[in-house]
């Protein structure tokens, strides 16, 4: 695919619904959700565990499990759309095959757990010249090479070409990861909390590497984490989800600096401070909410410090409160607002 020179974003998504349908119920995992990723540009897709963050990754990829369905919305790369939903009647061996040529070629992906995402029976080196072969027309030789430059590239001599992965630790497994997803020059790479399993140390090293080699090669990244130190370092641009959807939405500097949704304030009270000698971290009260009973009012509203009575009766909409800044919560509504949203569910109700 040819490079984008139309200041299209490179990876777009637009109101993506997806379900996971199971024995039990169906779990809502994705809820309207709209994000766009720039050449060069990372945005953090952060929240807690549940939020639905690997959903979207995994939808991306073409990747989601036989229960997973996209049941609205698109994904589109350089402004093309490669999304197949379940309520389309496309060819989906004609979207496997196509998915199968973008994975590695033009998507990259680098797994939250190194061990899982590598074959424990292949060389690491093999692994590498796999990618490269399968989607560039090379010999044996030429992919064998290029697999020692990404090994090279990522701090990981080319004489260990023909080791297994359990004769590395675990940074180096994760640089042999980063070394596939990158060698054939993405266009979009998706991190899935790619420093989780490492420790302090090794993951600065691994940050300053993704850095380095996303100039290199003007590579969007999407990084998922839940860990707002590494957002601060790496992304330009942040979407704070939760239960599937985005409640605030800017640059790292509107969100750092001049946070307002609730749920975005009581993640970072949950940080440890130095400033602070407290006895317990402060932790966000109640659980994560059910994807499969999602509520038709504020999907936060149970665990918010600062909901209002009209928090349990409407679901709020996105607000700009300042340029390219967005919150979905009440707060920022205008009062003309929720009050027609509340006249319109008491129709509703009265209706029924």
């Amino acid at each position: 695919m040819s490079e984008n020179t139309n200041n299209v974003p490179v990876l777009e998504l637009k109101n993506l619904v997806v379900h996971y349908e199971t024995q039990d119920g169906v779990a809502e995992a994705v809820n309207g959700i709209s994000l766009k990723v720039n050449a060069s540009e990372t945005l953090g897709l952060v929240g807690e565990t549940g939020a639905g963050k690997t959903t979207i990754a995994l939808t991306a990829m073409g990747l989601l499990p036989d229960v997973g369905h996209v049941i609205e919305g698109e994904i589109l790369l350089d402004g093309k759309p490669i999304t197949i939903t379940s309520r389309k009647k496309r060819d989906k061996k004609h979207y496997n095959k196509m998915m199968r040529a973008f994975r590695g070629g033009v998507m990259g992906m680098i797994f939250q757990d190194p061990m899982s995402a590598l074959n424990p029976v292949m060389y690491v080196g093999d692994q590498i010249a796999e990618v490269v072969r399968l989607h560039n027309s090379v010999t044996k030789t030429e992919a064998k090479q290029r697999a020692i430059e990404m090994m090279e590239t990522v701090g990981i001599p080319g004489a260990r070409y023909n080791e297994y992965p359990h004769q590395f630790s675990g940074g180096m497994k994760q640089r042999i990861v980063i070394a596939m997803a990158l060698a054939c020059n993405p266009r979009v790479l998706l991190a899935d909390e790619p420093t989780t399993a490492l420790d302090v140390t090794i993951q600065a090293q691994v940050l300053d590497l993704m850095r380095d080699l996303q100039k290199k090669f003007k590579t969007a990244t999407l990084m998922i984490t839940h860990d707002l130190g590494v957002v601060a370092e790496t992304c330009d641009s942040v979407a704070v989800i939760y239960a599937g959807e985005v409640v605030e939405y800017g640059t790292a500097e509107h969100i750092f600096n001049n946070t307002k949704h609730p749920y975005t304030m009581a993640l970072f009270n949950a940080l440890p401070s130095l400033d602070k000698d407290v006895d317990r971290l402060h932790s966000i009260q109640g659980l994560v909410t059910d994807p499969m009973d999602l509520p038709e009012h504020c999907s936060f509203c149970e665990r918010c410090t600062e909901r209002c009575d009209a928090c349990s009766i409407i679901d709020p909409v996105t607000t700009e409160v300042e340029p390219g800044h967005l919150v979905k919560c009440i707060k920022y509504m205008s009062q003309e607002s929720i009050d027609a949203m509340l006249a319109s569910k008491a129709e509703g109700k009265e209706a029924k």
